[in-house]
């Protein structure tokens, strides 16, 4: 065996770098030395950790690299088996297209015919990916539950506000798309910003998500994660574009039950090897040595994230807002609702949804918080590989393999689903701007080639950026600063008119990028040393100012919707909420099981 080489963490105080070692330490991880330096602002401990690993006499499939297994000993069975599952949904998608989809509303909401389980499967499949289970395990293993509110409880929130408060509003309506009621609502312009913002954050989701079913291949097989992402890309494509909606929720089925079970057979096993759930509580530790589980900012300089003041604030607002509130108005969620039989299986299968993706999502947040605790160390840019590693650890071969399939599986079906939503987006709404006559065959066609472009255009943005949390999260950013308020105002505030929202939206974004700029000095230096002496990991930097600054943009947005909307009573008198045959709906009951406004 070969002792693994220097390790290097960022930590707050020289007591927490001192404390890290001592973890090695008691952990077996043989630490030897401790060198505590600053760079940029931040105390850095160096560790000679003495991490053992295989040396080169072990087998590749063995071989670890940072910490976490690069290869598994299984990995011709679970090529074998996705080859299997491409094979499989390839053939049932294109079956499916044939025999049921002859119009783009057949493709994009399955014909308003899916039930409950397959409404609740389709609604887990879109979140249950690389966001909830890859991503919140590495910042899990960060940064504890303060750096998963982001997700799972923040996208939880949303389902569960998107199933009491909009579902039925929009399934009784009967659209095809949300873009539908921002055109009844206000305009078509406001409709054409709100497509273009939520094609854009469509894309930025595909991205990541292709990402993480790149690194996922690559982890377990030794494929390379450019080769993954070009064969997934293949495989979305070809499915997406022929079954549709209809398909995507009937495989949708098998890949949940997959991910549920592989789930409960995972997180008992990792508690019992931290010695029980009592002693987890205990002495549960975190790679930036914030409590493991606390959720609110910290006093002095630990804050939320280790930001504090203004910038600490927004950020920890961001947290539960960005994939909450942020994501109500997506098309790729309300799409579900649009797709239900009817509008009670819309509400409840979100409300469900929500409730088990929240149970589901802690479950992968306690995996990530107990590989550190069980001294599993690697590099902060590594950290989403921990759950595929703890799989590996702790499962049996076979159920290893069927884990993983399963992840990769529900990516596959995110990214199908993210497709989707952009084609119908641009099919039913931006098309039919330039060419309002186009018949329901030629939708169709608009449709299919627009999932091809997408996905095409998301593949390239995956093989340039590498950060999967960090660009899911990114999705549900773009919506709130500009699209959220005339959203959420239009249906519950009969004020609201187009010449506020048209100007919330160009507010908003404007305030977002002037704070954008306000914050990124101070991110840029905050996170100086995490990955390399004195250099900026700017994908950290970055991204913290983009979710500082959503919240000061998201405020100018309301205050202008309200005041520009009170201004303009008389000369832009606000419009009704229509169906998609243009009657006026009339009160609506603001939660599905009431019956008054």
């Amino acid at each position: 065996m070969a002792e693994y080489s220097l390790e290097r963490h960022r930590w707050s105080t020289p007591s927490a770098a001192r404390g890290f070692t001592a973890s090695l330490q008691r952990h077996g991880r043989g630490a030897r030395a401790c060198e505590v330096a600053t760079f940029g602002g931040h105390l850095v401990a160096w560790a000679a950790s003495g991490v053992q690993v295989p040396d080169s006499s072990t087998t590749g499939s063995e071989r670890m690299e940072n910490g976490l297994l690069r290869v598994f000993t299984t990995a011709d069975w679970i090529l074998g088996l996705l080859v299997v599952y491409v094979v499989a949904i390839v053939i049932f998608g294109i079956f499916y297209g044939k025999k049921r989809v002859c119009e783009c509303s057949d493709l994009v909401i399955a014909g308003r015919g899916l039930n409950y389980p397959l409404s609740v499967a389709s609604i887990l499949s879109t979140w249950i990916c690389a966001g909830a289970m890859m991503g919140a395990a590495g910042f899990a293993y960060l940064f504890g539950k303060q750096g998963v509110i982001f997700d799972p409880w923040a996208p939880a929130i949303g389902m569960i506000l998107l199933g009491c408060l909009f579902a039925h509003r929009l399934r009784r309506a009967r659209y095809i798309t949300v873009t539908d009621f921002m055109d009844s609502r206000y305009d078509r312009r406001t409709g054409m910003l709100y497509s273009v913002i939520q094609v854009l954050a469509a894309t930025t989701w595909l991205a990541g998500s292709l990402v993480a079913l790149g690194m996922v291949i690559s982890l377990t097989t030794g494929l390379s994660i450019a080769l993954a992402i070009l064969a997934a890309t293949a495989t979305i494509i070809i499915v997406t574009a022929s079954g549709g909606l209809g398909a995507l929720a009937r495989v949708d089925v098998v890949v949940v039950v997959l991910v549920v079970i592989g789930l409960l057979m995972l997180f008992p096993t990792v508690i019992a090897d931290v010695g029980g759930w009592s002693n987890f509580v205990a002495t549960a530790t975190t790679w930036s040595e914030l409590p493991a589980w606390a959720m609110t900012p910290l006093p002095g300089d630990q804050g939320y994230l280790f930001y504090t003041g203004a910038m600490g604030i927004f950020l920890y607002i961001a947290a539960w807002s960005a994939l909450s509130i942020g994501d109500v108005p997506s098309q790729v969620l309300n799409q579900r609702a649009l797709a239900a039989r009817d509008e009670r299986t819309a509400t409840y299968s979100f409300i469900t949804g929500g409730i088990v993706y929240l149970l589901l999502g802690l479950m992968v947040v306690m995996v990530g918080i107990a590989a550190f605790t069980t001294g599993v160390v690697v590099s902060p840019d590594l950290a989403e590989q921990v759950l595929p590693w703890a799989a590996y650890q702790y499962l049996p071969p076979w159920a290893a393999v069927l884990f993983i399939v399963a992840m990769a599986a529900a990516i596959i079906s995110t990214c199908s689903g993210c497709t989707l939503g952009i084609g119908s987006l641009t099919g039913n709404n931006i098309y039919r701007y330039f060419k309002p006559k186009a018949g329901d065959r030629e939708l169709l066609r608009v449709c299919r080639a627009t999932i091809i472009a997408s996905t095409l255009l998301a593949m390239a943005l995956a093989l340039y950026f590498r950060g999967v949390y960090r660009l899911i999260i990114l999705s549900g950013g773009l919506v709130l600063p500009t699209i959220a308020a005339p959203y959420f105002f239009g249906h519950f505030w009969r004020k609201a008119n187009r010449t506020g929202a048209l100007a919330a939206f160009f507010a908003g974004l404007a305030g977002w990028i002037i704070a954008y700029r306000w914050a990124l000095p101070t991110t840029k230096i905050m996170n100086t040393g995490t990955l390399a002496e004195g250099q900026v990991f700017m994908d950290w930097a970055v991204s913290d100012a983009l979710f500082i600054a959503i919240v000061p943009g998201a405020i100018v947005s309301i205050v202008t919707l309200i005041v520009i909307s009170l201004l303009t009573q008389k000369s832009d008198p606000p419009r009704p909420i229509r169906d998609v045959e243009g009657r006026e709906m009339g009160p609506l009951p603001i939660l599905p099981w009431c019956r008054k406004t």
